[in-house]
C-alpha cells in the first residue's frame, strides 16, 4: 500500500504461461516399496536430440546428446547400446504433418555417445526396431496407385496430399547397408472398405501406422492409428492373421505382445465409439478371444487422456509403466490400478510454426514412449547407487 501512495508501481508476479510447467514437473509421487526399481528412458519429442535415463527419484543418471532431433524415440538394446530414431532434414515434406512424424535416420549409439552404426530411409516414420538377426524392421510410406487411392473410405474430404496423392503404409526389413530384404504393403493386404479412416483424420496417409514390432513366433504386429486397428501379419505369406478394430480401439498406440501371449495397448480414445467424453485407457487383450482381460483407466476417466503418442509397458513385478505422451506424464500402476510412481518430464521444446497441426505448436514436454529398465539390464551403469 505504501508503494502505491508513493507512486511506485508494485511488482507483478511472474506467472509461467505454460500450463504443464505451472502445474509442476519432475517427481510427483513415489511408493518405493511397490514401484519397480530401475531406470526410465525418456526422449522429449520436441527436443534437439537428447535422451535421458532417470531413476525412481527423478534424478538424471545418464544423458545422450544425439546429432539429430528425435524421429520419435529411443530404446536400449540388450548389449547396452542405444537404438535411436532421428529426424533427417528433408527439403520438402510429403504433406504438412510429415514434418512432425517422419524420421529417416537410425543410429546405434554407445553409452559415451559414440555413433557405432548409422543408416536411414527417406520415407521412414514413427517406429522401427532391430530384429534378432540384426536387421531393421521399420515403417515407411509409398504413394498409392490412383485407382486404389480412389477406394479409400473416410477421412476429411479433399485432404489428400499435393496432387491428390494418398501415401500408403509399408513395412520393410532392411539391412544396415540399406537393402530391403522383405516388404509388406497395406494396399496389397488390407481391404480399404474394411479399413476406413476415422472421419476426423486427413486422407493424405492411409491407414497411418504408428507401431511395428516382432512377436515371439516371428509374426509382425502393426498398429494403424487413423483406422483404430491393430493387426498381426504372417511373415511368410503376408496374410493378416489377427485383427482388433474400432469396436475395441480408438486411435491406439504401441500394441505389442506380452510374455503370456496377450496384447498390451495404449488406447488413446479421442473418438471412441459410444462415448461423448474422450479418455485414455490401457488394455490387455486376450489374443485368442480378443476380450479385454485387464484395463487401467482413471476415475473419473477424463483425468487420464493423451490424444496422440503414448505407450504402456508391463514390468517384471506385474506393474505397468504408462506414458501419457502428449503431456510428458509417466507413471506406474499396480495390477489393481493404484499409482505408485509418477514423473512429469521437465524438458520443454517446440517444433516451431507451420508443422501441420496446431497441437504441434508451442512449448511442450511430450514423449512418444517411455521404457523402464532394471539396473541389471544396464551393465555399464550397475555401479550407480
Amino acid at each position: 500500500m505504501w508503494s502505491i501512495f508513493c507512486g511506485i508501481e508494485p511488482e507483478r508476479p511472474v506467472i509461467d504461461q505454460n500450463t504443464l510447467r505451472r502445474r509442476g514437473t519432475g517427481l510427483r509421487a513415489l511408493d518405493r516399496e511397490r514401484a519397480f526399481d530401475g531406470l526410465t528412458l525418456i526422449t522429449p519429442i520436441a527436443g534437439p536430440g537428447e535422451a535421458y535415463l532417470i531413476d525412481l527419484d527423478g534424478t538424471e543418471r545418464h544423458r545422450w546428446s544425439l546429432p539429430y532431433p528425435p524421429g520419435r524415440h529411443a530404446r536400449l538394446l540388450p548389449d547396452g547400446t542405444l537404438f535411436y530414431q532421428g529426424k533427417a532434414p528433408q527439403p520438402e515434406p510429403l504433406f504438412p504433418i510429415w514434418e512432425v512424424y517422419h524420421g529417416g535416420v537410425f543410429l546405434r549409439v554407445a553409452p559415451d555417445g559414440t555413433v557405432l552404426r548409422e543408416t536411414g530411409h527417406p520415407f521412414h516414420h514413427h517406429d522401427a526396431e532391430i530384429l534378432s538377426n540384426g536387421n531393421l524392421l521399420l515403417l515407411a510410406v509409398e504413394p498409392l496407385p490412383a485407382e486404389f487411392a480412389a477406394r479409400i473410405r473416410g477421412g476429411i474430404p479433399g485432404s489428400e496430399a499435393a496432387g491428390g496423392v494418398i501415401w500408403g503404409d509399408v513395412v520393410y526389413e532392411m539391412t544396415w547397408e540399406g537393402e530391403i530384404v522383405w516388404r509388406w504393403a497395406a494396399a496389397e493386404h488390407l481391404d480399404p472398405d474394411g479399413t476406413a479412416l476415422d472421419a476426423h483424420f486427413a486422407r493424405e496417409h492411409w491407414p497411418m501406422a504408428n507401431t511395428v514390432n516382432e512377436l515371439a513366433d516371428g509374426s509382425v504386429m502393426v498398429g494403424f492409428r487413423s483406422a483404430s486397428t491393430a493387426v498381426i501379419i504372417d511373415r511368410e505369406t503376408g496374410d493378416v492373421t489377427w485383427r482388433l478394430g474400432p469396436d475395441v480401439l480408438a486411435q491406439q498406440h504401441y500394441p505389442h505382445e506380452l510374455a503370456n501371449g496377450n496384447i498390451l495397448v495404449f488406447d488413446n480414445g479421442s473418438y471412441r465409439q459410444g462415448t461423448s467424453v474422450p479418455y485414455s485407457r490401457v488394455v490387455e487383450v486376450d489374443r485368442a478371444s480378443r476380450a479385454v482381460v485387464w484395463e487401467y483407466r482413471d476415475d473419473p476417466p477424463q483425468n487420464f487422456y493423451s490424444p496422440y503418442m503414448s505407450s504402456a509397458q508391463r514390468l517384471p513385478n506385474g506393474n505397468t509403466l504408462i506414458a501419457e505422451g502428449s503431456f510428458g506424464r509417466i507413471f506406474e500402476v499396480t495390477s489393481g490400478g493404484e499409482v505408485v510412481w509418477e514423473y512429469v518430464v521437465p524438458h520443454f521444446g517446440s517444433f516451431g510454426e507451420g508443422v501441420g497441426l496446431e497441437s504441434s505448436g508451442g512449448a511442450q514436454n511430450a514423449v512418444f514412449r517411455a521404457y523402464r529398465y532394471a539396473r541389471s539390464e544396464i551393465a555399464w551403469l550397475r555401479s550407480a547407487p
